[in-house]
């Protein structure tokens, strides 16, 4: 298998789906961000998007938060629901990709950065977004197959790793040390 180099320096970890690898990297001179699609078995690149990254924020605030959390965060993680790819890049988009052929799905803006990586649970997206001073952080709950909002709730800090599914429930926990468990919500 070739050896390739991106121009990144985040790589996410990966997701398949049959013959497909995916993962998401974050770099370049703009921090821009990419979600590939390379055949698990030859290597060979089947697409490849690229986005500049989206932030309502300062870009230095940003970029500090990034390199302050690099080792813990897990966003860029991809997600895969039927034929789909779902991204939460750290920036405030989370993105949804066709797996065979990298076209846009759908996309869905907020007004903080994503925080997590996404989880899937029957026909739901999981994840957690950013607060400040003047919003608290939230756990946010998108129908998969068109990125619309089906519901939110806010927390006690952000959540900095993707929820965990646990027969009906969805567990997670926040960087100010709160432990979540919901139950019966998909």
């Amino acid at each position: 298998m070739p050896i390739r180099s991106l121009d990144a320096y985040w790589y996410s970890f990966p997701a398949v789906l049959g013959d497909l690898l995916y993962f998401g990297t974050a770099g370049g001179q703009e921090m821009s961000l990419g979600f590939y699609a390379f055949n698990r078995h030859t290597g060979k690149l089947v697409w490849n998007q690229q986005s500049k990254v989206k932030w309502t924020r300062d870009i230095d605030e940003m970029v500090d938060y990034f390199y302050r959390n690099v080792e813990i965060l897990d966003f860029l993680a991809p997600t895969v629901w039927n034929d789909t790819v779902i991204f939460t890049g750290g920036d405030n988009v989370a993105r949804a990709f066709d797996a065979k052929t990298g076209i846009v799905q759908w996309e869905h803006n907020f007004n903080m950065p994503v925080a997590s990586a996404p989880t899937i649970a029957g026909s739901a997206v999981y994840f957690g977004i950013m607060g400040d001073e003047d919003t608290p952080p939230q756990f946010v709950c998108l129908r998969a197959r068109d990125g619309m909002r089906l519901w939110s709730m806010e927390t006690e800090g952000a959540l900095l790793s993707a929820p965990v599914i646990a027969g009906k429930r969805i567990i997670f926990g926040t960087d100010k040390n709160v432990f979540y468990v919901l139950e019966q919500v998909f």
